[in-house]
């Protein structure tokens, strides 16, 4: 017999069949040092960070200095230095979906990219196929 779920529930269904989705996107550990700003917040400023790992559809950030308690669905603007040198950098903004203590200190947070653009997404998608800088 199939019982129904009830309404409260299928929201985390939903929650948790996203994760899923998100979690089958190949990801590759970056280590890149950069800095980032909490873009909706006009006192932020820009502090230090690591991206953990990247794939097309977000990263993985380390984040250092001082961070809201809120983050989870604030705007990041990060701008980090890929290991080819100082040269070449990367500016990616996307939104916090989740949020914890991180490896060395600081805060975790997993950052969806938003409102990319055709060309942005088909940038990414050859660099994860050929997993050029990373």
């Amino acid at each position: 017999m199939l019982h129904q779920v009830p309404v409260r529930y299928r929201w985390a269904l939903r929650q948790g069949a996203d994760m899923e989705r998100r979690r089958r996107v190949p990801r590759v550990s970056a280590g890149w040092l950069g800095k980032y700003r909490v873009e909706d917040d006009p006192r932020s400023d820009w502090a230090e960070c690591q991206m953990i790992d990247i794939s097309v559809v977000g990263v993985g950030l380390e984040l250092f200095g001082v961070v809201p308690d809120d983050l989870i669905g604030h705007r990041l603007a990060v701008e980090v230095h890929t290991p080819v040198g100082a040269s070449v950098s990367i500016r990616l903004v996307g939104e916090v979906r989740n949020s914890g203590p991180g490896p060395e200190g600081g805060t975790r947070a997993g950052m969806e990219f938003v409102d990319l653009s055709e060309t942005e997404q088909q940038m990414l998608h050859v660099m994860e196929l050929l997993q050029v800088v990373w």
